[in-house]
């Protein structure tokens, strides 16, 4: 996103300039990735125009998108994609996540609104996010019944998560049922990268999310790293080539041209068949589906309260904007 919450609380590095973003998204082009991924919820849909003001060079990209908000009827839920819509500039999103299945309502009710959506023109696929094993199910009984199927489910998986029962029951799910997983998180927000020191660990998001202590990830670490050693490349490259050896799609978050080259530098070749088993056997068993249902609500909580502190600073600069328009910059647009 690019609203001063962003910069001061969201993105601890501060927030992207034009100029970087444009460089970024040329590299993602000359090394072939064109499916990006956003939401409404990032930058209380900032990122989303921030993609559209560049996808315009680009028109041959492909967006997904996620509903983001605690929706409780389906005209809000048309409401909330008509903006991404308008917002990404397109009259239809390539692929339209459910990102949580926490809501005011049963998954089932979303899927139908998709479905319908769909019908409608105004997405093309239908993808799911965070869904275990029986939610997945779910969602795939009631697309079927409107002829039509979840393409995705887009679930953290690495190698912190690979061997919990409820993942390996999710991936199997998904295989059985013909849906993609698009693995976020592949490298662990950095657990599994060449970069980590203890001083770093204990400030990572997904050290607090699930738990894990220092000493948990050395053994795995140390085994990645010596794959990556002998294959003259780095340990991100070699947990990102994992997570495509178990058939997923990683969806890696880029800040520079370098960590883009660096992700894309994990293509083109496979780690062996013993190199995934052996990283199979040192993997942990984290897992989110077995965080409490109530630690799954609260995120949710302050997720509405972050859109509710988005909405409210883009008011504010539009009443500002009215008042004293001599002082507004076109840059808020």
């Amino acid at each position: 996103g690019t609203t001063a919450i962003d910069e001061k609380v969201v993105n601890p590095k501060g927030n992207l300039t034009e100029e970087e973003v444009r460089n970024i998204w040329k590299t993602c082009r000359d090394r072939q990735i064109v499916f990006f991924d956003t939401a409404e919820g990032y930058g209380g849909g900032t990122s989303e125009m921030r993609v559209r003001s560049v996808k315009k060079w680009y028109e041959d990209s492909a967006l997904d998108g996620k509903s983001e908000d605690a929706v409780v009827n389906q005209t809000f839920f048309l409401q909330e994609l008509n903006g991404s819509l308008d917002r990404l500039g397109v009259d239809c999103i390539d692929l339209y996540f459910i990102h949580t299945p926490i809501h005011p309502l049963p998954l089932e009710y979303f899927i139908q609104w998709a479905c319908d959506a769909v019908d409608d023109g105004l997405i093309k696929h239908i993808g799911i996010s965070n869904c275990n094993a029986d939610l997945t199910r779910r969602a795939a009984a009631v697309a079927k019944q409107n002829g039509k199927k979840i393409e995705c489910n887009q679930i953290m998986l690495n190698m912190l998560v690979w061997n919990s029962a409820p993942h390996q029951e999710t991936v199997r799910t998904c295989h059985e049922l013909g849906i993609q997983i698009v693995a976020y998180s592949p490298i662990g927000q950095g657990l599994l990268t060449d970069s980590l020191t203890e001083s770093k660990f204990s400030s990572i998001r997904a050290v607090k999310m699930t738990g894990v202590k220092y000493p948990d990830i050395q053994p795995l670490r140390e085994r990645i790293e010596k794959i990556s050693k002998e294959r003259a490349c780095t340990m991100a490259q070699v947990a990102i080539n994992w997570v495509r050896g178990h058939g997923a799609v990683p969806l890696v978050g880029c800040r520079s041209v370098q960590q883009v080259e660096d992700a894309a530098g994990s293509t083109g070749w496979d780690l062996t068949k013993d190199e995934i088993e052996g990283l199979d056997k040192l993997s942990l068993g984290l897992s989110l589906f077995e965080r409490p249902l109530y630690r799954r609500g609260l995120f949710v909580v302050f997720i509405s309260l972050l859109q509710l502190a988005y909405y409210t600073e883009q008011k504010y600069k539009r009443f500002q904007k009215i008042l004293f328009p001599a002082r507004s910059g076109s840059h808020d647009e």
